[in-house]
Formats: structure tokens, sequence, C-alpha cells
């Protein structure tokens, strides 16, 4: 048996969640030509799935790409009329499931595959009441100055300071609750289309008096890759990142690649703060309720080891309970 005939035995069903940054190179400025040129690139890396009938849904982070709709919202005040957060993150969306969608086409195309594509622009309900609302902690945009920083608080912003680097908007990131209209996206799935969805987290609403209302918010990506993969009943979440896999004393001497854990052992590594809050952070806890939902598996790696990934042979797997796989401290296992 092939390598595509397991994935699509043992994986059938798959949620891919790509981070922003697959369509941002750290080497030269965003640009659309490049955002193309690097989803493409990034869907060769998919190319396994691509082919594999079984459903699969793409999903993707915006970081960057809303950064920069801010700056221009910021920077055409007083000459177009203002977008709040929520349109921001619906316009970027928008953006990149165009830019998914077309990049999609033209590698199945270049391989001779035919599948039906589609994609959705997502609202998803948060709820009005959740704490994270208080507290507003995500940074979103450029950094500023803090001449600048003034400015924008007497314009009612919050900002913080980043790490020496500058300040930056800070805002609520509140937990999904719900996808609107799922059974779209349901019925685009059972018939074996490829979905682009949610992109950027999908657009935060609540609901009040009856009526759906955007809020000033952004949802973490991966949470709602999450409740989509459980919503669907998919068997794999595929978490594409910068890194390899996830780390044990990430950025120490210490530093161990994780292969395969359960979510037991990934909950206690969690809590010990092994991952970064913003970055591993909310992909291990992704990863941990997909597989305690309903048994699935949830994949961490970067694009080019994909395909060893699926095989179990890169990448960290969270598994719901003990898996095969090896595991790089008998602590964990």
């Amino acid at each position: 048996m092939d390598r595509l005939d397991r994935t699509h035995r043992d994986l059938c069903g798959t949620l891919v969640a790509l981070g922003g940054n697959a369509f941002a190179a750290q080497s030269r400025p965003l640009s659309m030509g490049g955002q193309f040129e690097l989803a493409e690139r990034v869907l060769e890396d998919l190319l396994p799935l691509l082919r594999d009938p079984a459903p699969l849904l793409i999903t993707h982070g915006n970081g960057p790409q809303v950064g920069h709709m801010l700056t221009r919202v910021e920077r055409s005040l007083g000459e177009a009329y203002a977008i709040p957060l929520e349109v921001c993150v619906a316009e970027t969306e928008g953006e990149l499931g165009y830019v998914l969608l077309q990049s999609v086409h033209n590698v199945l195309r270049a391989h001779d595959l035919r599948r039906p594509v589609a994609s959705i622009l997502s609202q998803v309900r948060v709820d009005a009441d959740d704490p994270a609302f208080l507290h507003p902690t995500k940074p979103i945009g450029p950094f500023y100055d803090a001449e600048r920083a003034e400015v924008l608080r007497a314009q009612g912003f919050e900002l913080r300071e980043d790490a020496g680097r500058g300040y930056r908007r800070v805002v609520a990131s509140p937990a999904p609750c719900e996808v609107l209209d799922p059974d779209v996206i349901r019925r685009l799935w059972e018939m074996g289309a490829i979905v682009i969805a949610a992109g950027g987290g999908g657009v935060p609403v609540v609901e009040r008096d009856g009526r759906v209302e955007g809020v000033e918010a952004v949802v973490d990506k991966d949470a709602t890759a999450c409740l989509l993969a459980r919503m669907l009943g998919a068997r794999c979440l595929l978490l594409i990142t910068a890194v390899p896999c996830a780390y044990l004393d990430f950025g120490r001497e210490s530093q161990r690649a994780i292969g395969e854990i359960d979510v037991a052992a990934a909950e206690r590594a969690l809590a010990e703060g092994h991952f970064a809050p913003g970055s591993m952070a909310p992909k291990v806890q992704a990863g941990i309720d997909f597989a305690r939902a309903g048994g699935g598996t949830c994949v961490i790696c970067a694009p080019e080891n994909l395909s060893a990934a699926l095989d179990g042979e890169a990448g960290t797997r969270i598994v719901g309970m003990n898996g095969s796989g090896h595991r790089v401290d008998p602590e964990y296992s």
C-alpha cells in the first residue's frame, strides 16, 4: 500500500490550517504577486492531499495582511470612510481566499487533476460576554513610537509596548463558539470539493436581540480550525507552521523535538510553559482539543516535511491515546 492509500485510509477527511506567514516571505516585502507565488509553493507541498479524493478543507491565518490593512485605514483617515477591525478581517479573508482559490486551480491543472474548489467568507460567532473583551491581549498591526501611540490612544485604541520594539495595538481574542452556515461548508466537504473557509479565524460576530453583528476582535485561527474539524468529523487536523515540529524547552540548550505525544502529556507540557503564547501554544491547545473530542490526530509540521509527517516520520503528532510513534522523553510517554 503506497503513501497516498495510507493517507486516505488513516486521515480520511483532513483540515489544513496554514499560517498567515505562509503568504509572506521574511526576506522581501509583502506583495500580491509574492502571495500568489508562495501560495502555489505551499500547495505543491500539499499535493498528496490535493491528489487524494478524501474531503479537504483549507483555512489560513491573516496576521501580516491585517497589519497592512490597518496601516491603510490609519493613513486614509479623513479621506476615506473608516473600516472597523472585523471588516479588515473580512477583507483579508476574501483576499487570501481568492489567492488560494486561484492557486489551487493552477496547481491542480499543472498536475492534470480535476476537483471542485470553493472559497467561502465565514462568520464565526463569539460570546459577547467572553472575558477576553475585558482584557485585550492580541497584538495586531504595525509598531508605533511613543508619540504616535499616544495619538492613537486618544482616538480610543488600546496599545502596549512590545518587547522593546515599539507599541502595538492590542485587541480581544475571544474563543470561537460556532461557524455560521455550517451546512454549506458540510455539503461542499461531503461532495469532495476542496473548501477554503474561515480564514483568519473567521469574521467575529456576536448575537444581540436576534441579530448578528460584527465585533472588534480577532479569533485565533487554530482554535477555529479545531472547531471546524470537529464539526465536520475530520480524521486529521494538520497545522502548518514555520518550524518542523513542536519542541520541549524551545529555544534552550535542552530543546528536544516532540515526535508523538498523547493528550495528557501534551497538557502537562503546555501547563509547564514549553510552548510560546501566541505561536506554538495555541496550536498545541487546538491539537489537544481536537484529539480529545473525536479521537483524531493533530499533526504540526512545516510544509516541506508534510509527506513525512503524514507517514508519522516527521513533525509532531498529538493523539487521543498512546500511539505507536516515538516520544523524545520518558516523562511524556
